[in-house]
């Protein structure tokens, strides 16, 4: 296979960076019991401003500036060096592995509408669906970005449609309660933040891929400025509906949105949103193990990983050895709850996101550019 048959294009990035961080509104049900319908929205609108956004800027920035595979953590090794670096990486890898696991959980929890699952059963499910998708992952960058555009447009459908079903029935203030009766505002908030930084994260996640993307300066500030207003939205409007719709704010929990849309559009509705949980899971593990996979190949080259991480793919140029040994991790993971899974992620990528900022900072400064960042590969 050619060089340039192994790209992804620009519309395929901008399909990949959407559902790498979002895939729809599944996930987001507990914050609205945890916080309350009203500080929920209102996290849920400022999370895209004050998180969200500042961190997609400096990704397209870096990304537009340094255009190399590792991305965030080659910006981070560039401006602090090796020991800065392998803690970047090192701590993004770790919270890919609990990100990654939840989708897992997220798709056997949604499979739950269409059959019964016991604990064996639920984590069989998750762990086949952690090899699926790293199979397809060892088949190529464009075969994922390929799938994300087909997997993207299938989500939208039923979200569209418990959309309109909620507008045409409106009957509650989808924002009152403000937050949960006998609570104070700060430890509602507190509640559902972890789940706000957590669907608000993720834009960095296939930097790491820059090289394998055509055009990647042009590519990546195109693609995240897409990203950020359709993830909100995705977040916002349907939520709202439905809360505007049913005001069953205490009843939301894991895979709320399925039980929400068969109240208000009927079975079939239902059913569908069910069968879009299943491909919203599916495709954001399927695309966040683009970047979980390469992490650990670039740091290797580097010396800073085990050197068997660098063996790829002879047709492919994926990296093998990469995808097996995230693959068994993730496969342990998938018996954890998704709660905790989500918490773990919001620890660990917080302190990598803090790296990533100050890298920002250095990585603009004069005498920072894309020759140094060269140079220092080449004595790695």
């Amino acid at each position: 296979m050619s060089e340039a048959a192994r790209k992804a294009t620009p519309m395929q990035l901008v399909f990949m960076t959407y559902a790498v961080v979002c895939s729809g509104a599944y996930g987001l049900e507990e914050m609205v019991s945890a916080s309350g319908p009203g500080m929920a929205m209102l996290t849920l609108v400022a999370l895209p401003i004050l998180w969200g956004a500042p961190l997609a800027l400096a990704c397209a920035e870096l990304a537009s500036l340094h255009p190399v595979e590792g991305g965030y953590y080659r910006w981070a090794r560039l401006a602090f060096g090796e020991l800065v670096g392998f803690l970047a990486g090192w701590l993004v890898w770790l919270a890919l592995f609990a990100t990654n696991a939840a989708f897992a959980v997220q798709f056997a929890n949604n499979l739950r509408y269409f059959v019964s699952l016991d604990g064996p059963s639920h984590f069989l499910v998750a762990a086949g669906l952690v090899w699926a998708t790293t199979y397809l992952n060892h088949r190529g960058i464009v075969l994922v970005g390929k799938a994300a555009v087909v997997m993207t447009v299938l989500i939208f459908v039923p979200f569209v449609g418990l959309t309109v079903a909620g507008i045409l029935h409106l009957r509650f203030n989808p924002l009152v309660p403000f937050v949960p009766p006998g609570r104070a505002a700060l430890g509602a908030f507190l509640g559902g933040l972890a789940f706000g930084i957590w669907l608000y994260s993720g834009w960095e996640k296939l930097t790491v891929n820059a090289e394998e993307v055509e055009d990647p300066r042009r590519s990546f500030p195109l693609a995240l400025a897409w990203a950020v207003p359709f993830v909100a939205a995705s977040y916002v409007v349907p939520t709202l509906a439905a809360l505007g719709a049913l005001g069953d704010w205490k009843d939301w929990g894991e895979a709320h949105f399925t039980d929400a849309a068969a109240s208000v559009g009927g079975p079939l509705l239902g059913a569908a949103m069910a069968a879009g949980g299943l491909v919203s899971n599916a495709c954001l593990l399927l695309v966040t193990i683009l970047g979980q996979a390469r992490l650990p190949m670039v740091m290797a080259e580097d010396s800073l990983f085990p050197g068997f991480f660098t063996t790829t793919h002879p047709r492919f140029g994926t990296p093998g050895a990469s995808l097996v040994v995230g693959g068994v991790v993730l496969t342990a993971l998938c018996g954890l709850r998704l709660s905790s899974l989500v918490s773990l992620f919001s620890l660990v990528q917080v302190l990598a996101y803090m790296l990533k900022r100050d890298s920002e900072s250095r990585c603009r400064a004069p005498g920072c550019c894309s020759c140094s960042l060269r140079a220092s590969r080449s004595r790695a």
